[in-house]
């Protein structure tokens, strides 16, 4: 967005009353609902009582924050302490008021990432390479429902020169019509949160609601090898869309051209150009996968391609999301990768590939946590699963959960009793040498007990 004064904000928001004038002239250059997001110069929601919407007065007082612009629902508190404070009738459709504005006045092209998996991680990668061109914007704190792509939105800088943004499946037709992207991405489509999406075809329905917020001749880039792909094209091309293909066909737009596992090393055709990537598979490979993607962005917004290959190289996967973490231990160190952030079928599969590609003169060892949300297919995708570790011969695995209550069949292999056994699993059972895997839903604690390892 660009800077608005305090009474542009009054004029957007509509419904609304002034409880204390500020100074009319006085900018403010975002927004912010919740504290650790908070950046000097936002607008701050305030949270009313009986309410989870927006920043406790007491966390701002404590935190020495005083809001040039306080918006608030409800009685003013009396306590807080702002340079200006404007009451609305509703907090939530007063920021999604600012969002659309913003949305208006950004000119830069937006880039909306969706899929079943990698989500989260293809977004900061998008925004990690185009930081190479100028500046960009990325969605923060993975807010990708509504609320948090407003909030998102409103924090938008006229001095971007990308936006991307990432949207999930609830809603989707909420999410794009906030984001009216410019360009559509989508990695994949898989199993995943079937307690409300009951099929791969309901999710590729909810997630092609996505086109509905775009004009014609923007441009959707596909994954060639994905599930439901001609669902995804018909519904791209019954709206006027340009599609980008990316992938292993000769006809993808954007190409795997080659991949040496044994090296590492892997070629990629982008249209003309061919790029030649190091140490391809660090963030293993379902990351290699979703660079194509962003490839396929560069190629859609005709920008430069000739730091392509050192931004992946030196790119971070976030904690909890395929980070690796050499960890001291008696004699060495060991290999912590660390995809405890969440789980469904495919991207246990995608780290246990990662797993198996990580140098280890010591053991393989998995630690394996329960898959949430997958309603009736509960049963059957983690017996799946199972059998599918048994053809990987690793040394030991350990699970957690109640889907994995029943296995039976591997050879080595210890049902943990809770998640606070990954610590002893960590501290006193890994050797020099070893690559250890740790992967499970949120609703395990494991992405916790990690955090908690790794700090200690």
């Amino acid at each position: 967005m660009a800077d608005w004064t305090l009474q542009d904000v009054a004029r957007i928001v509509g419904d609304c009353a002034w409880i204390q004038h500020g100074e009319k002239d006085l900018f403010v250059s975002g927004a912010s609902k919740y504290l650790p997001t908070y950046r000097p110069g936002d607008i701050v929601f305030v949270r009313p009582e009986n309410s989870e919407f927006g920043i406790p007065t007491a966390t701002l007082t404590r935190n020495d924050i005083k809001p040039r612009l306080a918006i608030i629902q409800g009685d003013a508190p009396s306590n807080l302490n702002a340079d200006a404070i404007l009451k609305v009738t509703d907090q939530t459709e007063a920021l999604f008021s600012l969002a659309h504005e913003a949305r208006r006045m950004i000119k830069s092209p937006v880039i909306a990432i969706t899929g079943s998996v990698g989500k989260t991680s293809t977004t900061a990668m998008t925004q990690h390479a185009l930081s190479a061109i100028g500046p960009v914007y990325g969605t923060r704190e993975g807010a990708n429902m509504a609320p948090g792509i407003a909030w998102n939105l409103a924090c938008v800088s006229s001095k971007d020169q990308f936006v991307i943004l990432e949207l999930a499946i609830g809603k989707m037709r909420l999410n794009t019509a906030l984001a009216k992207p410019d360009i559509a991405v989508f990695t994949n489509i898989h199993l995943a949160h079937l307690m409300y999406h009951s099929n791969l075809s309901t999710i590729a329905q909810r997630k092609a609601r996505i086109f509905e917020g775009m004009a014609a001749g923007k441009c959707v880039v596909l994954n060639s090898d994905m599930n439901e792909r001609a669902y995804l094209e018909k519904s791209a091309r019954d709206r006027g869309l340009e599609i980008l293909y990316y992938g292993r066909r000769a006809e993808d737009h954007v190409r795997l051209l080659s991949l040496d596992t044994s090296k590492a090393v892997a070629e990629i055709a982008i249209g003309d150009h061919v790029l030649r990537l190091e140490n391809c598979l660090q963030h293993g490979l379902h990351m290699l996968e979703n660079f194509l993607a962003i490839c396929a962005v560069h190629l859609s917004l005709g920008v430069t391609m000739e730091n392509l290959a050192d931004k992946f190289a030196d790119f971070d996967v976030a904690r909890g999301r395929g980070s690796v973490h050499q960890v001291p231990t008696q004699g060495g160190h060991f290999t912590l990768l660390d995809h405890s952030y969440n789980a469904n079928p495919a991207s246990m599969r995608a780290s246990l590939v990662h797993l198996q590609s990580l140098p280890a003169q010591g053991r393989r060892i998995a630690v394996l946590g329960n898959m949430a949300e997958l309603g009736d297919m509960a049963v059957s995708e983690h017996d799946s699963l199972i059998e599918h570790v048994k053809s990987l011969g690793l040394d030991h695995v350990y699970t957690l959960g109640e889907g994995f209550d029943q296995v039976c069949g591997l050879a080595s292999h210890t049902h943990l009793d809770g998640p606070q056994d990954l610590l002893t699993v960590l501290r006193d059972e890994t050797r020099a040498g070893d690559a250890v895997l740790v992967k499970g839903s949120n609703s395990t604690g494991l992405y916790q007990m990690v955090k908690k390892f790794l700090s200690t």
